[in-house]
């Protein structure tokens, strides 16, 4: 599946052109030809169906609001593909982010919420393992916003792919980036 690239904006066009993983690339095709001139597609605009290739590496989180006025928002794992079962150990469905220990990369995995949530853009990048005791292995992360009837981002969609270091870095290197 190829996406209209032309119809992209200057910031779409560089999230996409950084996005070193073909599925990523076919998601993010598929989550713009969903969305209209004016912004992002619904939760009701993305089916399954569709993406089926890709569902054990998909997650869905909703967007929780603060409990108190200036509290941070939440977010809570609707729906989490096997691939992400399979590398983190644990079930995520169900729980909120912030009870999982990120250690060092709580900070890097809350701007990187923020960029979709807050700003409404989506976000990608490449991180080791570490917290989940892999740093051999590296996630490959792409992060979209669906919004509701009300134009307001609610949901995040996720891709999340998982490479062993070697093949990580072979990738890396194609794309011309760097891996810490």
């Amino acid at each position: 599946m190829t996406g209209d690239t032309s119809i992209l904006t200057a910031a779409e066009q560089a999230i996409r052109a950084q996005l070193i993983i073909p599925e990523q690339q076919e998601l993010f095709d598929y989550w713009r030809s969903k969305g209209d001139e004016a912004g992002h597609p619904t939760r009701a605009d993305i089916h399954p169906g569709d993406i089926k290739a890709l569902l054990p590496c998909i997650s869905l989180l909703d967007i929780l609001d603060g409990g108190a006025v200036g509290e941070p928002r939440r977010l809570r794992v609707r729906l989490a593909g096997t691939r992400l079962r399979d590398y983190l150990g644990v079930e995520t469905t169900g729980r909120c982010l912030d009870e999982f220990d990120l250690g060092d990369q709580r900070l890097y995995w809350d701007a990187a919420y923020r960029e979709v949530v807050e700003a409404g853009r989506p976000a990608q990048g490449v991180v080791p393992m570490t917290p989940w005791r892999q740093p051999h292995v590296f996630q490959f992360w792409l992060r979209l916003p669906l919004v509701g009837d009300n134009g307001r981002i609610v949901m995040v969609l996720g891709h999340d792919t998982f490479l062993q270091s070697e093949k990580a870095q072979a990738l890396a290197n194609r794309a011309n980036l760097r891996i810490a």
